[in-house]
Parts: structure tokens; C-alpha cells; sequence
């Protein structure tokens, strides 16, 4: 994703999730705010389309986002999921995989610690989505 780095000063004094969305308008993708505030988009990536969004979490100062692969585990192979994304986890350099209790859906999750304050840069936002879909495709 390209990023305009003087845009960052501007940028600053935004919600972590309006940098996000300065992002995603550069590159012409479409998003959605849920319910929760978070910010919901799609992209392509080698092998299918990925549901992906960020959420801001101020009562840690963490700009999480999650990208499901539409993957579900059913309860039953729940064990042997665990102990395959442990293996891939280790070949993962930013983020890591999971699968979700609740549901079994499975997710790679990313975040990046912001300390009181600070905001992500618009290279650092590109950065946390281009990872996420590297990692799903591979």
C-alpha cells in the first residue's frame, strides 16, 4: 500500500481509526463502521477475498486488526487446529493466527501498541494490512 508520509503530521491529532480510514480512501477501498466502531473492509488477496478490520482498544492503547480467513473449526478438530496454527505461528514474523472459541472461526490478528497519545502513521496502518494479507496468503 502507498502512503503519502506528509500526510502523517496532519493525521496526528486524528482517531487512530480515521488514520485507517485516510488509508483505505488512498487506496479506493471501500469500509463500514460497525455497530461496535470498529472499521470493516475487504480486499483481494491470492486466493480469495478477505474480510478484514481494525478496532481501536483505548483502555490498552492498542490498534488491533483481525483478518478472517472464513475458516471454521468445528469442535471436534478444534485440538488438531490448535496444533496446526502453533506450527504456523512459528513461520509468522508480525501477528499470529487463532481460532475463536466462541465460534471456531479461524483469524490472523495484528496490533500495534500506541502509547497514550500517539497515533499509528498512515505507513505503519498500510504496513499492519499488508502484513495480514501476506501472511493469508501463504
Amino acid at each position: 500500500m502507498d502512503t503519502q508520509p506528509e500526510d502523517d503530521d496532519v493525521l496526528m491529532a486524528l482517531d487512530p481509526l480515521e488514520v485507517v480510514e485516510h488509508v483505505l480512501s488512498a487506496e479506493n477501498l471501500t469500509f463500514d463502521r460497525t455497530e461496535d466502531g470498529d472499521l470493516a473492509f475487504a480486499l483481494t488477496g491470492d486466493w480469495k477475498d478477505y474480510e478484514l478490520w481494525f478496532a481501536w482498544r483505548p483502555e490498552a492503547d492498542c490498534l488491533q486488526l483481525c483478518l478472517s480467513l472464513d475458516l471454521r473449526a468445528p469442535k471436534t478438530k478444534r485440538a488438531s487446529a490448535y496444533e496446526l496454527l502453533a506450527m504456523i505461528n512459528q513461520r509468522v514474523w508480525l501477528g499470529h493466527f487463532e481460532v475463536w472459541t466462541e465460534d471456531g472461526e479461524v483469524v490472523f490478528r495484528h496490533a500495534l501498541a500506541l502509547p497514550s497519545g500517539e497515533r499509528p502513521t498512515m505507513a505503519q496502518a498500510a504496513s499492519m494490512i499488508d502484513a495480514a494479507v501476506e501472511a493469508a496468503d501463504r
